[in-house]
């Protein structure tokens, strides 16, 4: 079949796909836009062309149709330097009251620029028309140095809110590139732009850093717009993933020596429920660095996950998510459990010639508690309110005394507060 044949079969076929797919898409875009207001921008640059050196100023308008009001609203300038074939975010800028925008540049060449809106739940994403700043250079050169840009990431996965380091290398002709401006665009799963991150100047060895929260997997690049002697670059594509969210919390904390509490924890990967994966749980006990494996389970189908421990001794807890087909790796914060001793504390009262002896002993786990603060607390008769008398150590014997006036009818009892490794405990009463 002839080469004319072929065109003359494949046009009606061609409207006939066009016609289908705009069958199919005529209706999302009218639900778009009957959910979403259009919006529109604007751009103009002050000058039409600055000194090589001079600063420019881009400036536009965001207009939102309806109500709805373009402050606060933010929009990415982009710039496409002479050499490039593609567009970089270099800046942000947050819309005014009536939706003025304002970007201060510095071009190193002849640049093109435009606004870009991304758009939100309430409004669909616009880009404006193109400015164009011509940088006046006295003397071209016939050809410009070409440069090539590395960029490498300290870790592949980071834990969630966790930081990373972005780090790249300028160079032109394996010669470093000192004091160059280098942009760091970013872009996650479910975009399809490139954001700006921010910008920093290269230093000595032509080496710059960024560092970075990713709140999900996101691709990072570098970029150099290049300058009248250099071509622009850019460098490759990293890519830095979070590792699964595992929260963990005991309850209660602080448990007496024989007792129990519930080790629960969560785990969610970018907001969503991991549900069905293996979690062990880790335990070290207080004053040791060995962490062990005390239980295993699996995650419920809103990813929760619970053990009832019953520990001796003060312990620290982490949950560990195994790593699985479809499932990274984590381990969660400390949770600690303190453990306390039950004490006891006696007391005993008797009249003298000159007052109240009141006298008591505190034991803890058996053992007498020696030097350890007792409070004597006093109650008037017919009164409901207890109040501290007094204060005294125990002795080696763990015995306290205090020595009050006579009042008949008032009413005694021993305290004692506690502390990290003993349980708080009062006495019985005696009455004068």
């Amino acid at each position: 079949m002839s080469l004319t044949a072929l065109r003359r079969t494949a046009a009606p076929v061609a409207v006939l796909a066009a016609t289908a797919v705009g069958l199919a898409v005529a209706p999302v875009l009218q639900a778009d836009a009957a959910t979403r207001a259009g919006t529109n921008l604007s751009i103009r640059a002050v000058h039409a062309a600055v000194r090589p050196g001079g600063t420019d100023t881009v400036t536009g308008h965001l207009g939102i149709a309806g109500d709805l009001s373009p402050a606060g609203r933010s929009v990415t300038l982009e710039a496409r330097p002479m050499g490039s074939d593609s567009f970089t975010p270099i800046g942000a800028a947050t819309a005014g009251t009536r939706g003025g925008l304002r970007e201060s540049v510095m071009p190193n060449v002849t640049t093109r620029y435009r606004w870009h809106y991304a758009g939100d739940a309430d409004t669909r994403p616009s880009l404006s028309g193109v400015a164009t700043i011509r940088v006046r250079t006295p003397h071209h050169p016939a050809r410009r140095i070409a440069t090539s840009l590395s960029i490498r990431a300290a870790h592949r996965i980071v834990k969630p809110n966790g930081a990373d380091v972005i780090a790249g290398r300028l160079r032109a002709r394996r010669v470093p590139l000192a004091h160059r401006l280098v942009i760091l665009v970013s872009r996650t799963v479910d975009s399809d732009d490139w954001a700006f991150e921010g910008a920093h100047r290269t230093r000595r060895l032509g080496a710059v850093a960024f560092q970075v929260v990713p709140d999900e997997k996101t691709a990072y690049r570098l970029v150099f717009l290049g300058s009248g002697l250099l071509q622009p670059s850019h460098s490759a594509v990293v890519r830095i993933g979070t590792r699964p969210d595992l929260s963990i919390s005991a309850d209660p904390t602080t448990i007496l020596r024989g007792e129990s509490t519930t080790i629960s924890g969560t785990a969610d990967d970018e907001g969503a429920p991991i549900a069905g994966a293996t979690v062990k749980l880790l335990a070290r006990k207080a004053g040791t660095h060995r962490l062990r494996v005390v239980d295993s389970g699996t995650t419920a189908p809103d990813g929760s996950v619970a053990f009832t421990e019953s520990p001796r001794v003060t312990t620290s807890y982490r949950l560990r998510l195994v790593h699985t087909t479809g499932v990274r790796a984590a381990v969660s914060e400390a949770a600690r459990v303190v453990v306390q001793v039950p004490t006891t504390l006696s007391i005993r009262g008797r009249s003298t010639g000159t007052g109240f002896n009141v006298s008591g002993t505190l034991l803890g786990g058996g053992h007498v508690l020696a030097h350890r603060l007792v409070t004597l607390q006093s109650q008037a008769s017919g009164s409901a309110v207890w109040t501290d008398a007094g204060t005294a150590k125990t002795n080696t014997r763990g015995l306290v005394r205090f020595r009050e006036p006579q009042a008949p009818g008032t009413g005694y009892r021993l305290a004692y507060a506690g502390g990290p490794r003993f349980a708080p405990s009062t006495s019985g009463t005696v009455v004068s």
